[in-house]
């Protein structure tokens, strides 16, 4: 094989794990990192049910990237109580869509068009029974290495701590993420739904949260 064979291979590896080495640097060199946003929306959801159940999704790009909601969500999502869209919208009939099976609570993503912008939050603190969830489209924010679940994770759990938050909601790597830690004796769930209609490297993804007085669990829906 050529040297500049080589040297197209070692450009390739540059281009694709620059970034992502140099994101994480900036998550560990702390006077570097990007402010954490901490600018949430107190909004608060009642019910007088026992158990709710909670769908979530994210980056749909729709139309610009994906023509419409994959059908399977209407049936996934059937049975929710509310459904929370944690950015990359793209267009308001996307939520009118969604609105035809549950309330929704949606934020705005770096890809949202003018008048999603302006109408929605950057961030949402939905507060349910007495749980706190945080709904954020990208923790970290600076384009170096955010579409990696590992620093988005690193990041937001200093949000999470910040906030005091029980359940961390975001999107924006087009990748299922679902973790729990425990800090302070407090247990705290990170979820990110992956993308419904353009995903990174894996099959299309929504999530379910259920989540009563007492405790609060969440599974990734994979789409066919």
């Amino acid at each position: 094989m050529s040297r500049k064979f080589f040297r197209r291979v070692i450009l390739g590896l540059l281009i694709i794990l620059g970034p992502l080495f140099l994101g994480t640097f900036l998550v560990y060199k702390q006077n570097q990192m990007p402010e954490i946003s901490g600018n949430f929306q107190v909004q608060e959801f009642k019910t007088r049910e026992n158990e709710i159940l909670i769908g979530i999704i994210s980056d749909t790009h729709i139309p610009s990237r994906a023509e419409s909601l994959p059908t399977e969500i209407f049936e996934i999502f059937k049975n929710v109580n509310l459904i929370i869209h944690s950015g990359d919208i793209d267009n308001l009939e996307t939520i009118k869509k969604l609105e035809s099976i549950a309330p929704v609570f949606a934020i705005k993503g770096n890809m949202d068009q003018k008048e999603i912008k302006e109408k929605l939050p950057e961030s949402i603190l939905l507060k349910i029974y007495s749980w706190k969830i945080g709904v954020i489209h990208s923790p970290f924010s600076f384009w170096l290495g955010s579409h990696s679940n590992f620093i988005q994770e690193k990041v937001a759990q200093k949000l999470a701590k910040k906030e005091n938050l029980d359940i961390l909601i975001f999107g924006h790597t087009h990748q299922p993420y679902l973790k729990e830690f425990n800090f302070q004796e407090k247990r705290f769930l990170l979820i990110n739904p992956g993308s419904a209609t353009t995903p990174f490297f894996t099959q299309p993804s929504v999530a379910v949260l259920k989540i009563n007085p007492q405790n609060f669990e969440a599974q990734i829906v994979y789409l066919k």
